[in-house]
């Protein structure tokens, strides 16, 4: 057992490089811990007003640990799909699995040590999700000590039995196919089926709590025939969860410390059926895993000339950055495919409710006017924003480099074009999710040509401010020492900073507007000249200070 915990926090301590000890780094570590908890704030503080009203109305109907069933099952369900990303990045793709088998090491000592590391990302996801229904749901409950010790046990097991159904998916898949050589095309399909199966979950959960007086009733018949009648209903996906909740529900009684045995003996089961599992099936899928399939083609001179073209410096290397977006399948997910699936899947919660219409019909009424056209212009703005926000291409433009960044330095081109190129990826992306999301709006509530207008002479800006400030974070932050390209997008912590930026930023600009009470002319003027004037002065500032910056990134 000493093994495994001494190899599992070398594992951790490589995969974790942006925590690592530098040389006066100590304020850099400080502001990133501060930029994630007050980035982390208001969701925190939205989930527990959510929380405590969905617990208020549970509990007229006596049914409140469904809340806690439910919470389990979609935390659940988040730790499966996620968790096949991190078995595959952990498990197989980072380049440590070689190093590992020659040394004097059993394969459950590798094996737990792999997993621990796996776990530790999940209750990362499970602090974020579960952590305040927990909080929440003790304080409403009036919950005592031992509904908290009860629920940090609970909080340590949860993920353990849907993180080992992952490893065993990937486990099967890998052994008893040849796909694991094609790593680019594995890692692309996985995250693909990872995408569908959470959107799937997605529209099932929406169309559930979307149907019509009928299902209402047979609700209510449900609820009146049996005692946590909806908890039952809302753990099918996870059985699990029910002796979780149950667990919970009257926490310190001899019943619910029985449910919690049968948990941790669940959680115990699962355990030694990855071990067994593993210790069959993961070394003979490892093997070899280094090895790349490619095609060999013989290129001609007349070929060779098509593929060679005279390009400026500035153009070459920004192709270069594109192609690489595209072809790697970790920055093809996190960051191209984010920039045109997170406009599509904002309209997903709203086309599968029924009473779809009738929002849209409220909305358009709420867009008639001069300042509600103003106010609705700086929420799109805000929109906008956020959209490059969440897209991490710019804020890990120097991270995806790896240990290859310092290559850069030998290259005939200009410090300052070379920040510019990685830049402009991350802008035209950003663009792409802007035009998406309004074209999208342009349908559903048919806006006038005015408003789309001044839409995107506001949104240009603000697309460039966030993706100048992701650069700029990267910059005094860049995570060189990953494994694996996962690990540069999935794992980095810089995506909150510029997240953060793009929260303050849109919130300001809209409680501006909503004060203000200026026209939608004047709104749109004063939002394009203000982040005119701040694309420039950061666009300066990366001239002046960029080329000093990239050069300490070697000390």
């Amino acid at each position: 057992m000493n093994k495994v915990l001494v190899l599992s926090k070398v594992l951790l301590k490589n995969a974790g490089s942006t925590w690592g000890a530098k040389k006066g780094s100590g304020w850099k570590k400080l502001l990133l811990v501060l930029a994630i908890l007050i980035g982390l704030i208001p969701m925190m503080l939205g989930a527990v007003v959510f929380i405590s009203a969905m617990y208020d109305g549970l509990a007229l109907l006596g049914q409140e640990a469904a809340l806690l069933g439910l919470g389990v099952t979609v935390v659940s369900v988040a730790i499966f799909v996620f968790g096949i990303l991190y078995v595959l990045s952990v498990f197989y793709y980072s380049q440590d699995v070689e190093q590992l088998l020659p040394l004097p090491l059993r394969p459950m000592h590798i094996l737990g040590a792999k997993f621990i590391v796996a776990l530790c990302y999940e209750y990362l996801t499970a602090l974020v999700l579960l952590g305040p229904l927990l909080v929440t749901y003790g304080v409403k409950s009036g919950g005592g000590f031992l509904y908290y010790l009860f629920a940090v046990l609970i909080f340590l097991l949860v993920p353990i039995v849907p993180l080992v159904m992952a490893a065993v998916v990937v486990m099967l898949f890998m052994r008893f196919t040849n796909v694991g050589k094609s790593k680019e095309r594995f890692r692309l399909i996985s995250g693909l089926f990872a995408i569908c199966l959470a959107v799937g979950f997605q529209m099932v959960v929406q169309r559930q709590t979307s149907g019509g007086v009928d299902s209402i009733e047979q609700l209510q018949e449900l609820i009146a025939s049996q005692e946590n009648a909806l908890l039952n209903l809302v753990t099918q996906f996870f059985p699990a969860g029910r002796l979780a909740a149950l667990a919970l529900q009257d926490s310190g009684t001899l019943e619910s410390l029985g449910y919690l045995a049968v948990f941790f003996l669940v959680a115990v089961a699962s355990l030694i059926v990855f071990l067994v599992v593993g210790n069959s099936l993961y070394f003979a899928g490892v093997m070899g895993i280094s090895d790349a399939v490619a095609k060999r083609k013989t290129v001609g001179d007349a070929a060779f000339q098509k593929l060679v073209k005279q390009r400026s410096r500035l153009l070459s290397y920004f192709w270069k950055e594109w192609k690489m977006l595209w072809r790697t399948p970790a920055f093809f997910l996190n960051c191209t495919l984010s920039g045109i699936l997170v406009p599509i899947l904002a309209l997903l919660p709203l086309l599968a409710r029924r009473d779809s219409g009738e929002m849209l019909a409220r909305l358009q009424a709420t867009l008639q006017g001069e300042h509600a056209g103003a106010i609705s212009l700086a929420i799109a703005f805000a929109a906008f924003v956020m959209l490059g926000a969440l897209n991490s291409t710019s804020v890990t433009a120097i991270s995806r480099d790896g240990q290859g960044f310092f290559y850069n330095k030998t290259l005939p081109i200009l410090p300052q074009h070379l920040l510019l190129a990685k830049v402009m990826p991350g802008i035209i992306l950003s663009t792409i999710s802007m035009l998406l999301l309004l074209a999208e709006a342009v349908w559903l509530l048919a806006l006038s040509g005015e408003f789309i207008v001044w839409a995107i002479l506001c949104g240009i800006p603000g697309v460039i401010f966030i993706n100048l400030v992701g650069i700029m974070v990267d910059l005094h932050l860049p995570k060189l020492g990953w494994s694996s390209e996962q690990e540069a997008v999935k794992q980095n912590l810089n995506p909150l900073f510029s997240l953060l930026v793009g929260l303050v930023a849109g919130g300001l600009v809209v409680v501006a507007i909503s004060f203000a009470g200026t026209s939608l002319f004047a709104t749109a003027l004063g939002l394009f000249a203000l982040f005119a004037l701040l694309d420039f002065g950061i666009y300066r500032l990366l001239v002046a200070k960029g080329p000093g910056w990239l050069e300490k990134i070697e000390e």
